[in-house]
């Protein structure tokens, strides 16, 4: 039976459980996990869903490495002789550079978070 064969029994359900672990084995890139599941069945669909949350967790990781990318270059503008504090790095901010933070604060690392609160206060609908 390959991955795609239709298992025995319920031809149109989806098992989350099935979608999720062939999801895991997918995203752990390890082929030895998906040959038990493979055993036992998994239909088109759930292939396909879990092809589609692989997919998806790709995108949402490439995105949010490049916007904790862009929080960094938005905060460092110069060279330190010395490792800056967070409230170095912000006292270098000018004010376009403190709204574009505000678009990237779901990415800040903590003691960004806490330092841009201090200041700015919380965004909302975060």
């Amino acid at each position: 039976m390959t991955d795609h064969d239709e298992p025995p029994g319920d031809q149109g359900d989806v098992r989350p459980d099935v979608v999720q672990a062939v999801f895991d084995a997918l995203w752990s890139m390890d082929p030895a996990k998906l040959a038990p599941l493979a055993a036992k069945g998994i239909t088109p669909a759930e292939r396909r869903q879990a092809d589609d949350l692989m997919l998806a967790a790709m995108l949402a990781t490439d995105e949010h490495q490049e916007r904790t990318a862009e929080v960094w270059e938005v905060l460092i503008t110069r060279q330190w002789s010395s490792p800056p504090s967070w409230v170095e790095l912000f006292n270098d901010l000018t004010p376009e550079r403190a709204a574009r933070l505000r678009d990237l604060y779901d990415v800040f690392p903590d003691g960004a978070r806490a330092e841009y609160d201090t200041r700015y206060g919380r965004p909302p609908a975060v």
